[in-house]
Order: C-alpha cells, then structure tokens, then sequence
C-alpha cells in the first residue's frame, strides 16, 4: 500500500526531531511510503521525497498546506498522513488504524493520544483543563474496546483513500472550517434544543484545527482503542510540557490519572 505523508516544518529549531521521524517513517517494511515537508526553509533530510518551501504572512497557516498537499494527491495513495515535524509516527499506528477501519462503523474513526515522557514515565499533555474521557461513549467492536477523549487534538491524522473522500464531502479540506459558521448556527443551537451543555469554545488554535476539523466537523466521531491503548500512544519528542520548557504550558497530565480512567472505561 502506498502512503504520502504531508509533514509540517517551520525553522531550524526542531530539525534532529524531524530526522528523526523521516527515517522512522522510512523504515517502514509493509508500506511504500512517500514524504513531503512544506517548510519556511530549506531542508537537506535524508528521506524526504519533496520540500515545498512556502512565504506566508501568517506562519500560523503553514500547517494547513499540507491538507492541500493531501488533497491534491488524493488519487494517487492509498493512506494519507499528515503531522508536525516531532510526533513520531510508528509502523504500528497504520497497522491498527488499518485493522480498526474495518470494525469500526463508517461515523467513527480511530485516533492516537500524544504522550511525553522522561525518567518517571509517561505524560499525557492532552489530559488538562476539562478535557476529558466520554464514560458513556465506550463501545465494543470485534472483542476491542474503544471511548471518546474530548480532547481530539492530535497534531497529527491518518486517514484512508475512502476517509479522506469522505471528509472532503462534509468539509473543504483544503481550508478551515469556520467555526463561527458551523458552530454557532448548527452544533450549539441544537445542543440548546436538546438541553445540553454548551462545550467550550475556541478550543483549538489555528494550527491545531487543521487536525481538530476532521474529527470535529466531517461526521466521524474519533475513538481510541483502549483495550490496546498502548498501541495507540504517539510521541511527541521536544517533551516541552511536563516542566513548561520554552514557555509552554505546564501540563504533567501523568500516568497514574490516565490508567485510573482507562480501568474505569474498561470495567464498562
């Protein structure tokens, strides 16, 4: 099976990261796997099949260009990957979205959870403010078991040939959905109709909806296997947010709180 992998890069700053997930990518023994970076600089990475270097006035943007690289090639690949330049991508994160694709209805699709780690374990910097794990989303297909995290961003997405066709016809894939258009017209006065509480707005920023849209906006509710939750874990390297390093947001979201959720889920 063929896969193009559309990944992110802006600056030099975190070049070793993406060496790194180039050659992992490249690894792979099951796929022909085909790379393109769209970056504000040149690069010179073994592994990467084509750089676009792009001049935009807002950087913010620069990640959304590698859903039009996607779309524009979407006749020619069998999955479709996109990432930022330092979440590491394993073999087995197409495997099983491979193996999920076909038990999980066509209104679902599989997602990954990023993690950080260091001496004391694993972090999930997804697990903060209120975000959190649907108890009653929890469904069993094929003896596996699968939940909603509410937090859906991922920075990353994998998609298949027909999941790829099928967001293009509930969204423009080569633009962001407005949220001011289909969140306030549709989702929150039917949440209002139906007398549910309103989610939180302006949840993800600019860069981040260009992984949010297609689990938020294209009628596919994302599910993590739980079951094998392990397998499902994608790294994000710098490990910037258990201690907040380069200014982010402290986020030590740490391995004992997910592993109580996930018992909690799986005794459901």
């Amino acid at each position: 099976m063929k896969i193009l992998v559309s990944l992110v890069n802006y600056g030099e700053e975190q070049l070793s990261y993406l060496e790194q997930v180039v050659s992992e990518l490249k690894s792979f023994k099951k796929y022909e796997v085909t790379i393109i970076v769209n970056s504000n600089v040149n690069l010179n990475i073994k592994g990467i099949d084509k750089v676009n270097v792009t001049e935009l006035d807002d950087y913010q943007l620069l990640p959304l260009t590698c859903r039009k690289v996607i779309w524009e090639q979407r006749d020619k690949y069998d999955i479709f990957i996109y990432g930022e330049n330092d979440h590491l991508f394993l073999e087995k994160h197409i495997d099983k979205h491979l193996e999920y694709s076909q038990i999980l209805p066509k209104n679902r699709i599989s997602g990954l959870i990023q993690y950080e780690e260091d001496e004391t374990g694993k972090f999930f910097p997804a697990y903060h403010c209120d975000f959190e794990w649907d108890i009653k989303s929890v469904q069993v297909f094929e003896n596996k078991k699968f939940a909603h995290f509410s937090n859906v961003h991922q920075a990353t997405f994998i998609l298949t040939k027909n999941q790829l066709l099928r967001v293009g016809k509930k969204i423009n894939f080569e633009n962001l959905v407005s949220e001011k258009t289909f969140w306030y017209k549709v989702n929150r006065k039917l949440r209002k109709i139906l007398g549910l509480k309103l989610e939180r707005q302006n949840k993800y920023s600019v860069k981040c909806k260009v992984n949010t849209d297609v689990y938020e906006f294209a009628g596919m509710k994302k599910l993590i296997c739980i079951s094998e939750f392990e397998d499902n874990l994608i790294h994000h390297l710098p490990n910037l947010y258990i201690e907040g390093k380069e200014g982010r947001n402290k986020l030590r979201s740490d391995s004992i709180r997910m592993q109580e959720s996930i018992n909690k889920l799986l005794e459901i």
